[in-house]
């Protein structure tokens, strides 16, 4: 590819509320800023309040570059989520409900030749946002990417089997697989979700222990790169920008995928996502 990667991110802008204060994340914002500091072209499409956070989720994007043309101010409240990080400093997290990532609006313009959309299934919760994304996935003529995030009871196999129908590539967890697997019962292992949804890549993240690539019946696993744990929040995200980025630049998955640990154990020892 001889030019910048040109990238859409749909989904929530929220902040992650901890103890010592708010951070600024919502994993498509916090992919979009990571493939922005990659190099990538991003649209973000997003919602967030005419409110305090909202003004300053506005202001701290700009500083970040990315532009916020399609970031819709709505009458609902910025999204908020809170926090709390265990022992291993791996977090569990409480949802503000009917919240402005719930009533994502269609953006006026879209880039016009994306070589990638990215969407995840927490923005999918509010029928409005996932009536939008629905319209959207049916206008793109290039590769998805789903970022599967399972959160409490806001997901359903009906979103599951969409956006999983929908992906070209898709990032989920152990605990994702298992739930996934149980949901449709197929056996819990990459190659029988591939075959199921007609996946081209699978990763599937091993915390701790790196990555597995799932890619046309062959896999090869990734160790993670060490790091000073603070906390996981958006660790992920970033092993997302870092492995999508390497890839649309058309390396081998082997290395896209240690640039992405690499990238994710950066994020993994700063407190916030970016």
């Amino acid at each position: 590819m001889n030019h910048p990667p040109e990238i859409i991110s749909f989904g929530e802008v929220l902040f992650d509320m901890f103890e010592e204060g708010a951070h600024l994340g919502g994993a498509p914002l916090n992919l979009a800023v990571h493939l922005r500091r990659l190099g990538a072209r991003v649209q973000l499409i997003s919602a967030v309040g005419r409110d305090e956070l909202g003004d300053k989720a506005i202001g701290r994007i700009k500083q970040e570059g990315l532009s916020t043309a399609s970031i819709a101010r709505v009458p609902q409240p910025t999204g908020t989520v809170t926090v709390t990080l265990d022992r291993a400093k791996v977090p569990s997290y409480r949802f503000l409900s009917d919240c402005a990532y719930d009533f994502i609006p269609e953006p006026e313009t879209l880039l016009e030749t994306p070589d990638l959309f990215c969407f995840g299934t927490l923005a999918q919760r509010g029928e409005a946002s996932r009536n939008t994304l629905a319209s959207l996935i049916r206008k793109m003529n290039c590769r998805i990417f789903c970022d599967v995030n399972l959160r409490q009871n806001f997901y359903s196999r009906e979103i599951l089997e969409q956006s999983l129908d929908a992906a070209d590539l898709v990032k989920l967890n152990e605990e994702e697989l298992a739930t996934i697997a149980s949901l449709f019962g197929i056996v819990p292992d990459c190659a029988a979700l591939a075959e199921r949804f007609r996946l081209e890549t699978i990763i599937l993240t091993l915390g701790p222990k790196g990555c597995e690539i799932h890619q046309g019946g062959r896999s090869f696993s990734s160790p993670a790169h060490p790091a000073e744990i603070v906390s996981t929040v958006g660790a992920g995200d970033a092993f997302s920008a870092g492995f999508l980025s390497s890839m649309l630049a058309g390396d081998a998955m082997e290395t896209a995928a240690t640039k992405a640990n690499r990238l994710a154990a950066e994020v993994a020892s700063i407190p916030g996502a970016f």
